[in-house]
């Protein structure tokens, strides 16, 4: 139900976030330039409708529980400059509606995936347009910030960056030519796994407000939990891992699948991650609109919870559980961040930087354990079902943002290279459903002791 405005500002000024207005602007601009840059290279000689039918329907309130699904790059676009409309302007102009006709369409909530795909009475000209309004009226809005409008700008923002991860994976699925950065090719390397033993104990998970930059309503309210001694591997999954894994069945060995994964390669014909060919009897990976060499030191990536499971149960281990990544990535509640207190974007792979790096990478941002790479290059599954923490709160503004997907969805923590600074921290709760292999997903392991 959506609350009154009245009742949206209360709750609002009771938010512990204030940003300087021309960081909101740097991030505003940061925003716009990458959304454009990476929409025109989805329309460049495609009508904006393109799909990848293998990836299958939608997952949002039709067919919640399986599927996953692109959407059309136009309403896409559309997406995102009415969630600014809506979000953000319209409380400035004291309006009930976006500006745009047809506006429910974007509604991801209310239009189903098949139905994004048949509207076509807003051209390319007229989306463009219409984000451009509303992200430049958003800056030229700006102005010294309260508690309000800071949230509310920068949920907006954020909300925009998910979208940019979207459009980077889309360009993946659909070979387009990679905009964003260059390769930079590492030597070959053979990296052994090792185990690193962790000493549990209590620790306070979750988060508060004011904490980090923005808390969403699935990462409150904090609370005590005890976590028990556990070994965790002190890198993700890599390819070469994973290329022993195919070559020696992992995908036919049906005693590592769980029912659901069995059934899931059954009715998809599975045998092999998403992206490998293999080529002149060559296991190859297409990166977007060109196929490379596996390297054997980088992460795994493109796999989905069941193919994490499996590979974890083949290495004799599981998934991590939410709580003991939280308690590694947070020094077991010591610290912010792996590294400290503070975002350091010089120790992870974050930013849109580089596309996948090695795992020898970033050893700076290695927690006090010796575990690498927890923030940055790939998101990791964990093995437990998104819930809310008791005495969640729905968020005033954004209501949607996590509780149809409670019960459905699976944990990813850490971030990848396809995201921000100012969204990513030890505490952000990212879920997907189990069979979802677009994003930037891989996986380390877990073992009890």
């Amino acid at each position: 139900m959506e609350l009154k405005l009245k009742e949206t500002y209360e709750r609002l000024n009771k938010k512990k976030i204030i940003i300087e207005t021309y960081k909101i602007k740097e991030y505003l601009n940061e925003a716009k330039n990458m959304t454009i840059k990476l929409i025109e290279n989805l329309l460049e000689n495609n009508t904006g409708f393109e799909r990848d039918k293998k990836i299958g329907v939608g997952s949002e309130h039709n067919n919640i529980s399986g599927g996953q699904g692109t959407n059309p790059a136009l309403w896409e676009l559309g997406h995102i400059a009415m969630f600014y409309d809506y979000h953000l302007l319209r409380y400035y102009d004291m309006r009930k509606y976006p500006i745009i006709d047809n506006w429910e369409i974007y509604d991801s909530f209310i239009t189903n995936r098949e139905t994004r795909f048949k509207f076509k009475k807003h051209s390319k000209e007229k989306l463009l347009n219409y984000y451009l309004k509303v992200i430049n009226t958003s800056i030229d809005n700006l102005k010294d910030l309260d508690v309000k409008s800071s949230y509310l700008y920068l949920l907006s923002i954020l909300h925009n960056h998910m979208h940019i991860e979207s459009f980077i994976f889309t360009s993946k699925l659909l070979k387009k030519k990679n905009v964003i950065h260059k390769n930079i090719l590492n030597q070959e390397l053979n990296y052994k796994m090792k185990l690193i033993n962790i000493e549990g104990g209590y620790f306070l998970q979750g988060t508060k407000e004011g904490e980090n930059l923005i808390a969403f309503d699935n990462e409150m309210s904090q609370f005590k939990t005890y976590v028990n001694n556990f070994l965790i591997s002190n890198i993700p999954v890599t390819q070469g891992i994973f290329l022993k894994f195919l070559l020696e069945g992992g995908y036919e060995n049906d005693i590592l699948w769980s029912k659901n994964g069995k059934k899931w390669k059954k009715e998809k014909k599975i045998n092999k991650p998403m992206y490998w060919e293999k080529i002149n009897d060559k296991w190859r990976i297409l990166n977007f609109d060109k196929y490379e060499d596996i390297r054997l030191d980088l992460p795994m990536c493109h796999i989905n919870w069941y193919e994490a499971r499996a590979i974890a149960k083949w290495l004799g281990g599981r998934l991590p559980i939410e709580s003991e990544w939280e308690y590694l990535s947070t020094n077991k509640g010591k610290t912010k961040f792996p590294w400290g207190n503070e975002m350091d974007c010089t120790k992870c792979n974050i930013n849109y930087k580089k596309g996948l790096v090695s795992v020898e990478e970033y050893k700076e941002g290695n927690n006090n354990d010796g575990v690498q790479q927890l923030i940055g290059n790939i998101w990791e599954w964990c093995e437990d079902p998104f819930y809310p923490y008791d005495g969640f709160v729905i968020d005033s503004v954004y209501r949607e943002f996590s509780y149809p997907f409670f019960g459905f969805k699976k944990i990813l923590r850490g971030g990848c290279w396809a995201v921000p600074d100012i969204l990513i921290n030890s505490r952000y709760r990212n879920a997907q459903m189990p069979d979802m292999r677009m994003q930037f997903t891989g996986v380390r392991i877990a073992k009890n002791i």
